[in-house]
């Protein structure tokens, strides 16, 4: 378990710098992203919509603090501190969150901007591996044995 858990805080290490990136294009001057390609395929676009803040606060730095938030939580679980299964729980609702909060932004992203950003494309990827990992990991949490 403890494998598939430092796996998890590597893949949340590669969302905060996909994040980060995404956060510092959020402020930068539009089309100067190294993902700006064409129309289709233009990071600008989409981190620099409507849809790229929420309550005022760029999604890609909401993105920085979910990452950051699951690589702590399965820190914790690797170093055994806390209540394993409580930590499992939350890391298991943080990750669906997160996951459905990713489905949701690529589908404004492809049907409602018409535009595909490479970083939101990993960022997906990563929130769909570590859901994945999570849900492994908590099912085995959940069987063990109190101690």
């Amino acid at each position: 378990m403890k494998v598939l858990l430092v796996i998890i805080i590597v893949i949340a290490l590669l969302g905060v710098a996909d994040s980060s990136y995404a956060l510092k294009q959020h402020y930068a001057p539009a089309d100067t992203s190294a993902c700006d390609i064409n129309e289709t395929v233009n990071c600008s676009t989409v981190n620099q919509s409507v849809y790229s803040e929420f309550l005022g606060i760029p999604v890609a730095g909401l993105g920085l603090t979910g990452y950051v938030l699951i690589g702590t939580i399965a820190g914790l679980m690797v170093a055994e501190r806390g209540s394993t299964k409580l930590l499992a729980m939350s890391l298991s609702l943080l990750t669906l969150v997160a996951l459905a909060i990713s489905l949701a932004l690529t589908y404004i992203e492809v049907f409602i901007l018409g535009a595909v950003c490479p970083l939101c494309v990993l960022s997906l990827a990563l929130v769909t591996g570590i859901t994945v990992l999570t849900l492994l990991t908590g099912a085995r949490t959940l069987r063990a044995r109190p101690a």
